[in-house]
């Protein structure tokens, strides 16, 4: 993941597995010829029918050849069954660095190609705003913030939560 991911967007291998540990958290991988083309590292709060896409990748050699439209085509087919659904969250691209938000600008794409919508409210984690995106059928953004809020206040210490996470209690008007 040090290669895929910048320092400052991973969590701590040790938060991870204990994640992992309690069952909250799950790797997903796509394997071509035996060897690892794409992951995705996917969050889930008990029996809420929504999971939060966390991270997700392409090796380098694997890249611009439909590999992660594929694994995200997967993981659509096996999570969004029986009013379950998937959601992500995306770097806001307005950084004023051209290169940064050209790239917060293709994941954008790449996840509304894959038919995941922008939902009506935004979050915050450790000052970085992101745009929310979902995928599956009757989706509310009410729903979906309370699983939102389970899982960010399942990975973090009250104190860390308050002052580190912001998701919304209602959707906002106007976005």
């Amino acid at each position: 993941m040090k290669r895929d991911f910048p320092p400052d967007e991973l969590k701590p291998l040790s938060r991870l597995l204990e994640l992992m540990a309690r069952g909250e958290y799950e790797p997903y991988g796509l394997f071509r010829e035996g060897e690892l083309a794409a992951y995705a590292l996917y969050w889930k709060a008990g029996e809420d029918p929504y999971v939060m896409l966390d991270y997700f990748a392409v090796l380098p050699e694997g890249r611009n050849q439909g590999t992660g439209s594929e694994l995200l085509g997967r993981m659509l087919d096996q999570f969004c069954q029986g009013g379950h659904g998937v959601f992500g969250e995306v770097e806001i691209p307005d950084t004023g660095d051209e290169e940064v938000d050209a790239l917060r600008r293709r994941r954008l794409g790449f996840y509304r190609r894959a038919g995941l919508r922008e939902m009506g409210y935004r979050t915050q984690v450790f000052g970085v705003p992101y745009i929310v995106l979902a995928y599956g059928p009757d989706i509310s953004d009410e729903a979906l913030m309370v699983t939102h809020r389970k899982l960010y206040h399942s990975a973090f210490p009250d104190h860390i939560y308050e002052k580190q996470v912001f998701v919304p209690l209602e959707a906002e008007a106007g976005l």
